[in-house]
């Protein structure tokens, strides 16, 4: 279901992907949608919000990264000092200054009297998915709703923020969960800060993230681990290991190389749940649609040179 909602995001109008997501006795609608320019090249970010006033519920929905120029920007600007996010720990700057230019219409629907004491599910792929993790923290930090009232579920999001906003962000949202299918590059990226005194490990070995107070990107949240599909009846896992959010047991395991397999992981961000995110919200999420017979999108040929412009994965 919310995989639909985050594809129907790349869409021009999200009103399909929504109709034929939900049942009509749900009572979903799309109530709002939202755009507006968050970066210095005029980029337009956007989302939207669902409401059923039958179950007494809002989605809201972020949209992920729209051009090969703004994945650039996102890229650099990971490069740079984060910025702090309500006293909680540093965020990246482009999502924050994309969160903040979106916040306002969102904001007025949470705390609309009509809405007021609905449940919040906040959803989004890749740039999404940041997108609806800071949405999730404002929610709960500035009292709009509380913690039990916030539901946050992302597809290949990258990293946010420095390991205190991660340990704070799990506090106010425990009901967190970030979805990652198999060896997705994104979702480790920025590149952690490695913890190299396990002197067992080789260094062609992965190495765990250290989540020491510094700057370095941290994940929060639980991730779910689809290592192998995700078609139904494939396995998936609840990471909850060690260490926390980066559980060494999950994707973290892997061990990134730039050639010749970058092609694959850049391949399985695109995909999720068996269809091609962006494409597939692009058609109204029509369930015939074939990941196969779509060419691939120049702003995810990109990948690789930003992931080459980061820092080693380790």
């Amino acid at each position: 279901m919310l995989l639909n909602l985050a594809a129907g995001a790349y869409a021009d109008s999200a009103y399909e992907c929504v109709n034929r997501t939900f049942h009509p006795n749900e009572g979903r609608e799309l109530l709002e949608n939202v755009g507006e320019e968050c970066d210095i090249i005029s980029t337009l970010c956007s989302g939207y919000v669902v409401k059923s006033d039958r179950m007494q519920h809002l989605i809201l929905v972020f949209r992920g990264t729209k051009t090969k120029v703004q994945l650039l920007l996102e890229g650099w600007m990971s490069q740079t000092d984060g910025a702090d996010f309500f006293q909680m720990g540093n965020v990246n700057k482009y999502f924050l200054n994309a969160h903040n230019v979106l916040w306002a219409p969102m904001e007025r629907v949470l705390t609309h009297p009509l809405y007021q004491n609905y449940a919040v599910t906040i959803t989004g792929h890749s740039l999404g998915g940041a997108l609806a993790a800071l949405a999730a923290a404002r929610t709960v930090k500035q009292g709009i709703r509380q913690s039990g009232q916030v539901r946050l579920v992302t597809f290949g999001e990258p990293r946010v923020g420095s390991a205190k906003f991660a340990k704070n962000f799990d506090q106010l949202v425990p009901n967190s969960y970030r979805v990652v299918f198999r060896a997705d590059i994104v979702p480790h990226l920025p590149a952690c800060h490695k913890d190299l005194s396990d002197t067992s490990l080789r260094e062609s070995d992965a190495h765990p993230c250290d989540d020491y107070e510094g700057t370095a990107a941290y994940h929060h949240g639980t991730e779910i681990w689809y290592p192998d599909c995700m078609a139904p009846g494939c396995t998936y896992m609840e990471c909850t290991g060690l260490p926390k959010n980066e559980d060494m047991q999950c994707s973290d395991r892997l061990k990134f190389k730039p050639f010749p397999d970058i092609s694959d992981y850049i391949s399985d961000h695109r995909h999720y749940f068996d269809v091609k995110v962006t494409e597939f919200g692009k058609t109204g999420c029509d369930g015939v649609f074939n990941a196969t017979d779509i060419k691939e999108s120049t702003i995810h040929k990109i990948v690789s040179s930003v992931s080459m412009f980061l820092s080693s994965l380790g």
